[in-house]
């Protein structure tokens, strides 16, 4: 009986993926918060904190997928194959629900006036 070796991938295929899931993890946190934030009442510093962190990380989590979905095409170009296809469409995923929060939070930003702290 013997066992099967676990697939290698690159270290920087696992940093990537990581830092991606890092950033939608702390993009739903931030955005949980500014949510229960607008129904507790808040005080509008700590809604514009929120905004704010909710914006950087949603930028840093499409950056992130666009790395990591341009280190996918580059690896199936490069090897001609892919062990993981189905990661190139979740970082689609990933990069567009960051670009989302991102987009959302500096509309809420400029409708609330928020550029003033």
């Amino acid at each position: 009986m013997s066992a099967k070796r676990p697939v290698k991938k690159p270290v920087l295929v696992i940093l990537v993926w990581r830092a991606a899931l890092f950033f939608f993890f702390l993009s739903v946190v931030a955005v949980y918060l500014y949510g229960i934030g607008t129904a507790q009442e808040f005080m509008d510093r700590t809604q514009l904190l929120l905004l704010r962190v909710s914006l950087i990380l949603g930028l840093s989590l499409g950056l992130s997928s666009l790395y990591g979905l341009g280190m996918g095409v580059w690896l199936i170009i490069r090897r001609r194959k892919h062990r993981f296809p189905g990661s190139i469409g979740l970082y689609i995923v990933l990069g567009l629900f960051g670009a989302a929060i991102a987009v959302l939070a500096a509309f809420i930003m400029a409708a609330a006036g928020g550029n003033r702290i």
